[in-house]
């Protein structure tokens, strides 16, 4: 009876982390895809007959917000942990939103280097796609390095277009830039995360025999 239960509780864990992955991917996806100039430009669509493409950028955007949301709140994880993972993910979503408008309107008019690396897409969509799942996952802080790959974006994205390749060239080049490296940093993380545990649980025996 109890092999069963264990069992049961086991495939449920599979199934949540299955479905966490499918929703992070997708949510990754769709936040280096959709295309949010609109709300960080509204002020060019004031008074035309396009007026309310900010407002389907911010139904974008939540759409995103809440797909991550979902993929972490689905994590057979502590919850603790999930909440850590969600409040990284949003936090960083709306500070960029916030950041974005504030820089949209001209009152960020300094420091262009870094507005090019804080408001690129892919990065922002690396950090709290990848950010959130090592939070939400518990992985050691030794593999947090992992989220550096939220840079690759805004250091190839510019070589790119120096390059002038095509914008459905550069669209698809981001995403899957984006989708690759958001996928090999988890498990990277993963991987981290076993071999710093198996150094700590090695060292605590020897301190045990000793």
């Amino acid at each position: 009876m109890e092999h069963a239960l264990r069992t049961d509780g086991d495939a449920r864990d599979g199934a949540r982390y299955g479905a966490a992955v499918v929703a992070a991917m997708f949510a990754t996806y769709l936040a280096v895809a959709f295309d949010f100039s609109a709300i960080v430009q509204a002020e060019l669509y004031a008074g035309t007959i396009t007026n309310d493409m900010p407002f389907v950028d911010v139904l974008q955007f939540l759409l995103v917000v809440v797909a991550l949301t979902v993929a972490l709140a689905l994590l057979p994880t502590a919850a603790t942990r999930r909440v850590g993972g969600i409040t990284l993910s949003c936090v960083t979503l709306f500070l960029w939103a916030t950041f974005g408008l504030l820089r949209g309107a001209g009152h960020l008019a300094s420091l262009d280097p870094l507005w090019s690396v804080v408001l690129n897409q892919g990065f922002v969509a690396l950090l709290a796609g990848v950010g959130g799942w090592v939070i939400a996952r518990g992985r050691h802080p030794a593999s947090w390095v992992v989220v550096a790959v939220a840079l690759l974006p805004p250091l190839v994205g510019p070589r790119l277009v120096e390059a002038n390749v095509t914008s459905g060239g550069y669209a698809l080049a981001m995403q899957a830039m984006v989708i690759a490296g958001g996928s090999a940093a988890v498990w990277i993380a993963a991987a981290i995360d076993r071999w710093m545990r198996g150094r700590l649980s090695g060292r605590d025996a020897a301190t045990r025999r000793r």
